[in-house]
């Protein structure tokens, strides 16, 4: 921003394309997995957020941290004020969240364990 507090094309563009990251693509997600007319066929994230057909609250926070944090990143990668430490952050905060959902599920099945019963 300028001193006069003008904002530059740049920095207008690069506030669209931001809040277009951060509001409306998880709208267009959130819609395309519910719309019975315009939603994508093979495109359901649903089980993401959701639990037993009921909105699980906890993972809505999880997901809205991650996608507020992951677009941080982009801004910081943009404005080239991102450092090393906010990479192995990121990494280490999200990828230990996926590594442990992948081996500590319930849903996980070892190979000693019974099918289950339906």
């Amino acid at each position: 921003m300028k001193l006069d507090g003008a904002t530059t094309f740049e920095e207008a563009i690069f506030l669209i394309v931001f809040f277009a990251l951060v509001f409306f693509v998880p709208a267009i997600v959130v819609w395309a997995t519910y719309s019975e007319r315009g939603g994508l066929k093979n495109f359901d994230l649903r089980e993401l957020w959701m639990h037993q057909n009921r909105i699980d609250k906890f993972a809505v926070i999880i997901l809205g941290t991650w996608w507020i944090h992951s677009s941080s990143m982009i801004m910081w990668t943009l404005l080239r004020t991102v450092l090393t430490q906010d990479y192995a952050t990121y990494s280490g905060i999200w990828g230990a969240a996926v590594i442990a959902k992948i081996y500590f599920s319930p849903e996980r099945q070892h190979p000693q364990d019974p099918p289950p019963k339906e």
